[in-house]
């Protein structure tokens, strides 16, 4: 059983890091870090790219079948006799201990990290990420991104696969209440309590109150869904992780309730989720300057002055940026007040960085 173990392990690093396409993220890594996040944001491959830097590194995938408990038993004993640069645990059991060597740990959420580790977000592709991996003019990749969404595999993946791929993880990931992450992707970007929500979920699919609370807390752990807190009294508003994740599962979904949900992880991952607020379509930082950013796909100077009329006799004054798909104006209000529209691209790649 040793050799076999010691055999397993000696090679499972370069066996995972061929089954996938490791490249280099935003993010800085080491050693005593706990990985967190959605399905399919690129955990693993973060982790095995970072991997790749150290002479000798492991992997063990507590997921893999073959990782009997008898086997689980000798990992320690190998730790302790074999000099790593690195060790990778891919979901370790909660009543696991690491062994005293550098680790990495890849977890679904922050729950179980061990005490002395760092637990660190990671979510699929900013804007920014996806241009570097692309290395296109950004206002062309721009489509693409709304459409495909932000999960790494988009990059890879053949144009016939995205959708089922989609499918695929979210029936994997989600399990038993994969019908109900299903309805709850016709909310997004819409303003809704728990129990309203409930009251409109149960006359589609069968559910109990218990069972979506938890299944809302459960994905509010592991990053795959943001419950937006209003600026005022309002119910929160819903996010997903992939934006464009609705289109896997709808022929009719529209773009509105995506573009909003695309500028609001923009802001997430730059700012933290607990820095953000909404009011109506607009949503509001409150970092050490506050500033409002207004998603608009396609607006007008006339229609933007109306919305922006209204929401400057409720709004503090601050600044506001409205974020549309590919339209720029400087325009002022009947009120005297200012404001700047950038394009997504623009204000993903130079202004959100200054921010």
């Amino acid at each position: 059983m040793q050799e076999m173990v010691s055999s397993i392990l000696e090679s499972s690093f370069e066996l995972a890091s061929t089954q996938r396409v490791l490249a280099t993220r935003f993010y800085t890594l080491k050693p005593s870090m706990l990985l967190y996040g959605p399905p399919k944001s690129g955990k693993n491959s973060l982790a095995l790219c970072f991997g790749r830097a150290f002479k000798k590194i492991v992997y063990v995938d507590f997921q893999d079948a073959r990782l009997i408990d008898s086997m689980r038993a000798h990992i320690h004993t190998f730790c302790d006799t074999n000099p790593l640069g690195l060790l990778i645990l891919n979901r370790p059991p909660a009543d696991f201990t690491p062994p005293s060597v550098p680790t990495i740990i890849i977890d679904s959420t922050p729950i179980h990290a061990p005490a002395h580790f760092i637990c660190q977000p990671i979510m699929p592709l900013n804007f920014a990420e996806f241009v570097h991996f692309c290395k296109k003019d950004p206002p062309a990749l721009l489509a693409r991104f709304l459409k495909e969404g932000n999960l790494p595999a988009m990059l890879f993946l053949p144009a016939h696969a995205k959708i089922r791929y989609k499918q695929d993880i979210c029936a994997l990931s989600f399990g038993a209440h994969f019908d109900l992450f299903k309805a709850l992707l016709f909310f997004q970007a819409k303003s809704i309590s728990t129990h309203h929500l409930y009251t409109q979920l149960k006359k589609h699919i069968r559910t109990s109150k218990d069972t979506l609370y938890f299944f809302l807390a459960t994905l509010q752990k592991s990053l795959t869904l943001f419950l937006v807190p209003s600026y005022f009294k309002a119910p929160p508003k819903i996010y997903f992780y992939d934006f464009a994740l609705p289109y896997a599962f709808s022929h009719t979904h529209s773009l509105v309730p995506v573009f909003e949900n695309m500028v609001a992880l923009e802001l997430i991952r730059h700012f933290g989720s607990k820095s953000l607020h909404y009011h109506g379509t607009c949503l509001i930082v409150q970092s050490s300057s506050p500033f409002a950013c207004f998603p608009y796909a396609f607006p007008t100077p006339e229609s933007l002055e109306h919305h922006l009329s209204l929401l400057l006799k409720v709004l503090p004054p601050m600044p506001i940026l409205v974020i549309s798909i590919n339209y720029t104006h400087v325009g002022r209000i009947a009120s005297g007040q200012t404001y700047q529209t950038y394009s997504f691209s623009h204000f993903c790649l130079n202004i959100l960085p200054t921010l």
